[in-house]
């Protein structure tokens, strides 16, 4: 994946970006950048590694003070999007942590091409308070983009970026960012405040829990950013996340069909599911199957899968399901005996063991 993620960076990329900052700079040497970036390791440069080399080159070509080199890049910025535009922010990560005013500016500028969201980190260690009020106004502006870095900025648990050990020790002062955004009107945003939520929940599962049951019902935006929030202590089959959404044991039968428990990685574990019980029963149901990997110490590592979610309306209910034992680059598997558990509601109803050959 990082391959080729990292050849969105390629020499047309550098040309382009060079030939823009030449025409904005008219010291920028084009050649000189060229040949700075693309030295004897540019190959072996993962994505990351590519993103730095980069923003390092411009700024030993462009030559400026760091406000000046700001001013050319916000227009050259303009042209690039998503991933390449990494390049942009990065140099804001690495050369403007003590002009935070003028890199908060860059970034909201930056943000709306790309993102912002790994840049703005090192400010929330060097300047909390500023920078934390700078992501409160942020959350209350006019674009998406903005009010979408407010949240994924302040993540705790952001992937691929710097942890903020003082909000994952203590997200209060977070809220304020996550209640101004709780029924924003753009997807974009949303699932950005759904996985901060989902971030905290890991440290702090009955603070998300209690703002869960206040925002619960109040708008149907909010339903959907609480339920994607607690997806994790869903899965863990919290009581009282279960017991929000309705979800409780019900009297079910279910009956687990092994069609293949000899499986390989040619061959995947097949099986079906079966739901019956009374006809007058209407509940919510929300069906899901536990795998219990085996790991080289022996120990079993279980993952859990969804089947549905859905409402039980007396009609029998059938699943089939095929779940492929394939190497992947975060999952080995490791032969020998494995669990399969099918969970109702967070409870188990039926399981069975098989061999992975």
């Amino acid at each position: 994946m990082a391959s080729l993620l990292k050849d969105l960076f390629d020499p047309e990329f550098l040309h382009r970006l060079a030939l823009l900052c030449q025409y904005h700079c008219s010291t920028f040497k084009p050649q000189q950048f060229l040949q700075q970036t693309q030295g004897n390791h540019w190959d072996q440069l993962e994505l990351k590694g590519r993103v730095r080399h980069i923003s390092q080159s411009l700024h030993k070509e462009l030559n400026l003070a760091y406000a000046d080199a700001i001013e050319v890049l916000i227009p050259v910025s303009s042209h690039f999007t998503g991933l390449q535009g990494f390049v942009f922010a990065d140099y804001v990560e690495v050369y403007g942590l003590n002009e935070p005013e003028t890199s908060f500016r860059a970034l909201a500028h930056f943000t709306c091409f790309s993102t912002g969201e790994f840049a703005i980190r090192p400010f929330f260690q060097r300047y909390p308070e500023l920078t934390l009020t700078q992501m409160k106004l942020w959350a209350s502006s006019d674009n998406l983009h903005l009010r979408r870095l407010a949240s994924e900025g302040a993540r705790p648990r952001l992937p691929w970026g710097m942890a903020l050990k003082a909000y994952k020790k203590d997200p209060r002062p977070l809220l304020p960012i996550l209640e101004q955004l709780k029924a924003d009107t753009e997807p974009y945003v949303q699932r950005s405040v759904a996985n901060h939520l989902n971030d905290i929940s890991k440290d702090h599962p009955e603070l998300v829990l209690d703002l869960a049951q206040a925002w619960f019902g109040q708008h149907a935006i909010t339903d959907w950013i609480i339920k994607h929030a607690l997806r994790g202590l869903l899965k863990q089959a919290h009581p009282r996340a279960l017991a929000l959404f309705g979800l409780q044991q019900l009297p079910l039968q279910v009956q687990l069909e092994m069609i293949n428990a000899n499986v390989s990685a040619q061959h995947p574990l097949h099986f079906s599911i079966e739901l019956s019980g009374p006809q007058e029963l209407a509940a919510k149901i929300r069906l899901e199957y536990k795998i219990g990997y085996r790991k080289k110490s022996g120990q079993l590592n279980y993952k859990v899968f969804q089947l549905s979610n859905t409402v039980w309306t007396g009609q029998n209910l059938r699943f089939e399901r095929r779940q492929s034992f394939v190497d992947l680059t975060t999952r080995k598997h490791y032969p020998g005996q494995h669990h399969l558990q099918i969970m109702l509601n967070g409870y188990c109803y039926a399981d069975s063991f098989f061999e992975l050959i």
